[in-house]
């Protein structure tokens, strides 16, 4: 979405408010979707021909818990800020290029979101996660799967079962 800087004034604020599709190919590679489209609000000034952007997004996120694959919903609230100068100018670095009196905040947004992924998603401190024989959730409840057993009679195909006997 793009917000339009034809009728502003040097040196004065403007407040935006607007909505981006949400896009889940920029979570590509998690279990991870948009719950909500992207509410962008926030406030810009142009100052020659640089436009500059303090703005605040607010979505949610549906991830996959890390240890058991249970859905949890996360909100985010995100600062964003950005730098903008006219195409056809000498770029500057670090700063997203605008055309026509059109600032499109598409991309400072997306790469504000990659940014502020989580490493880790549990869907609390204290999820005992999957089974490793069975596959049950744990946090659900318990399995009958003698651990110790089945690990004994894995060893076999297990490369690194030699190093059990260096004690």
């Amino acid at each position: 979405m793009s917000i339009n800087i034809a009728k502003a004034n040097q040196g004065e604020f403007y407040p935006f408010k607007l909505t981006i599709k949400a896009n889940n190919d920029i979570l590509s590679g998690l279990l991870a979707k948009f719950d909500s489209d992207i509410e962008v609000e926030g406030t810009f000034v142009v100052d020659n021909d640089n436009v500059y952007i303090d703005s605040n997004l607010e979505y949610s996120i549906i991830f996959q818990c890390d240890r058991c694959l249970v859905d949890v919903k996360k909100d985010f609230s995100v600062r964003c800020m950005a730098s903008f100068y006219m195409l056809g100018e000498e770029a500057i670095e670090g700063y997203y290029s605008y055309t026509n009196n059109l600032v499109d905040m598409t991309l400072p947004v997306q790469q504000e979101i990659v940014l502020n992924l989580p490493t880790r998603v549990l869907c609390n401190q204290d999820c005992k996660g999957l089974c490793p024989v069975c596959g049950i959730n744990l946090n659900e409840g318990s399995c009958d799967c003698n651990k110790s057993q089945n690990v004994e009679n894995n060893t076999s195909n297990n490369p690194f079962s030699v190093l059990k006997n260096l004690k």
